[in-house]
């Protein structure tokens, strides 16, 4: 202990020492060689010290900012053991330099500890290389990731579209059967606006005859019996009229349970209507067949249709029947049979489609009302919706003269039958295209219908084309009968129809009313 306080006591006194000079045999180079080289490293551990500080405070928010101050520190001591070194060839402070090199010593190991300890981090530390690469790829999936959104943001608006501007109705119901999103056709088609659905429950207008096969179909797809269900149902609307709708829904699962069902709600009520009209219609039909014996005076051309039709396949079956009582086997009988059964159908279809001839004739006596040629189009034309929205057809009409006198159920029937033809013979895969217009042309009612199907050989086939059972394109299922039933239609009333066409540029048919 005496000697540790004689060392700090004496930490600047020379005399126990002399100067280095005189410390052995120096020359002048030696000396001054080791005294330059001394100052020289003291002055780069001086500087770099000073270049470190100058780093850190340029540099900002740098890693391993203790260990940058150890170092300096280490750099400075050692720098001070050099300058005291080369001090000593004139002033042999020993002591402090001792003291200087055991400053060294702990900073160094201090150095030591502490890089130790944060060579993991610094190992850890990305190249510019890898941290370039690492910027690229942040960008590339930032990039995807806002074509991501973007296609996202897409969708929604699609959906949201498809959801808002759909023909039918669509909504989405909690399981408890509150309505929590409606498009707009579905307030239009109930009377209700969006705010009153929100107030009200499916079950609160739901038709009670229907209520109960409904809520049994939503607790089977809650308990995970069904996954959709489809069923012809009635709704009321706000002014408590009757809707007929085909109802489809399925259900959306969350992770915790059901979440909503989807429901797409198809109104058809027009299509109850028509059917009831349809079934009117035919009983008014059969009243008409069964009044036929009264007219039969009246069909003109009952005797070329029946001589025409009949008489061939008449002498077939005769013929038949006198091979078949001489036919040799059970073979030959068998094959004679099978052609008497042919040629019996071929008789009974020509007998059906005489009987609509002469429906038409009989009907000549028949008043004519005024008729509307947009009631008689919508009509005539109902059971050609799915057939429309099959092909993607558009109609359009424009009934300057807006009526008549016409039977309507012939209008319709020639409607249905220009029309069906227009969608039936389309130019694949050109959209259909039907234009229907009305104007008084030479004091006359004039009624054309133009389409942009696949038209018919003129030259051809233009004095037969409503001939009985003439059939111009093959493949299409027709019987060559519907153009037939117009001209007997248009002409039993005094009408004329004509027709303009090329084949691959459309039809058109001008039909003339008498007035």
């Amino acid at each position: 202990m005496r000697e540790v306080i004689d060392f700090f006591s004496k930490l600047f006194d020379t005399a126990d020492w002399p100067p280095r000079w005189h410390c052995g045999k120096w020359s002048d180079f030696h000396g001054w060689l080791y005294i330059i080289s001394d100052l020289l490293i003291w002055a780069a551990y001086f500087a770099i010290p000073v270049i470190i500080i100058r780093f850190i405070t340029y540099k900002k928010h740098q890693h391993f900012l203790k260990l940058y101050f150890l170092f300096a520190a280490f750099i400075l001591a050692c720098g001070a053991t050099h300058f005291l070194d080369a001090v000593t060839f004139w002033f042999p402070v020993y002591r402090l330099s001792a003291l200087m090199r055991a400053v060294t010593a702990v900073v160094s190991w201090l150095t030591v500890f502490s890089l130790v300890k944060v060579l993991p981090a610094a190992f850890s530390l990305k190249t510019p290389r890898e941290l370039e690469n690492e910027v690229e790829m942040r960008k590339k999936a930032e990039a995807e990731l806002q074509q991501k959104n973007t296609q996202l943001d897409e969708s929604r608006q699609i959906f949201k579209n498809a959801f808002d501007y759909s023909s039918i109705g669509i909504a989405l119901v909690s399981p408890q059967g509150n309505w929590l999103t409606v498009n707009r056709a579905l307030c239009n088609m109930l009377g209700y606006s969006e705010e009153e659905l929100h107030t009200l429950t499916f079950q609160d207008i739901t038709h009670p005859d229907d209520l109960a096969q409904d809520l049994e179909y939503v607790r089977q797809m809650l308990a995970r019996q069904r996954e959709t269900y489809q069923m012809e149902k009635r709704y009321f609307t706000k002014g408590r009229q009757v809707v007929y709708s085909l109802l489809s829904v399925s259900l959306v699962w969350k992770e915790d349970g059901p979440g909503f069902f989807i429901s797409q709600i198809v109104d058809i009520t027009l299509r109850k209507q028509l059917a009831t009209e349809i079934e009117n219609k035919n009983a008014a039909l059969e009243k008409a067949n069964s009044e036929l014996h009264t007219h039969i005076n009246r069909i003109s051309e009952f005797n070329r249709i029946v001589s025409h039709n009949l008489r061939g396949p008449a002498s077939s079956i005769i013929n038949a029947a006198d091979y078949l009582e001489i036919a040799a086997d059970e073979q030959e009988r068998t094959l004679l049979l099978s052609k008497l059964k042919a040629t019996s159908s071929l008789i009974l279809n020509t007998i059906n489609d005489l009987r609509d001839f002469i429906e038409i004739q009989l009907g000549q006596d028949e008043q004519s009302r005024p008729t509307s040629f947009e009631e008689a189009f919508r009509k005539g034309t109902a059971s050609l919706h799915e057939e429309k929205l099959k092909t993607g057809a558009v109609i359009n009409t424009d009934f300057k003269i807006e009526t008549v006198a016409f039977p309507q159920v012939y209008l319709e029937s020639i409607f249905y039958n220009i029309v069906s033809n227009a969608l039936k013979y389309r130019e694949a895969p050109v959209q259909p295209v039907i234009i229907i217009t009305t104007k008084m042309h030479n004091n006359q009612v004039l009624l054309s219908i133009s389409d942009n199907g696949i038209g018919i050989d003129l030259k051809k086939h233009g004095k037969e084309i409503f001939k009985y059972r003439k059939i111009f394109h093959r493949g299409y299922q027709s019987n060559g009968v519907g153009l037939f039933l117009t001209k007997t239609q248009v002409e039993t009333y005094g009408g004329n129809i004509e027709v303009v066409s090329e084949p691959g540029k459309g039809t058109t048919f001008y039909i003339y009313f008498k007035q």
